[in-house]
């Protein structure tokens, strides 16, 4: 049986890091799962103004944890195709266009990403402490 996918938004890393979710406890009560970040993510994470040494090591550690997707062409032509339908930020049309290239469902706690719908696409929100 192959593994569930899932696509992490920006907002459920940060909300981990700041301990508003328990990303892991909900990622446990989903079974076995291979977990994605965009590389998108990381970059809106770890450019946070401000951040401490701290911080950033707990970011970069927590983001190291999952896999990175890749922003190929096929990548680049979905998130277009996002774009022009629904008008999406760019940083959220490539986090769903990875999902749906990487058949993954999206964990998001922001409405647009969850409310967004496409074929081959879902969305899910992560259950706050």
């Amino acid at each position: 049986m192959d593994k569930k996918r899932l696509m992490l938004d920006t907002n459920v890393i940060i909300d981990t890091l700041n301990n508003k979710i328990d990303l892991l406890a909900f990622l446990d009560s989903l079974g076995e799962c291979v977990v994605f970040i965009n590389p998108i993510v990381a970059i809106e994470v770890l450019a946070k103004s401000g951040m401490s040494e701290h911080e950033e090591s707990l970011a970069r550690t927590l983001l190291d944890s999952f896999k990175w997707a890749e922003i190929d062409k096929n990548t680049c032509e979905t998130a277009i195709q996002i774009r022009r339908d629904k008008n999406l930020r760019l940083p959220d049309a490539l986090i769903a266009a990875s999902a749906i290239v990487l058949n993954a469902t999206v964990l998001s706690n922001d409405s647009h990403l969850r409310d967004y719908q496409r074929t081959g696409y879902t969305a899910l929100a992560v259950i706050s402490k």
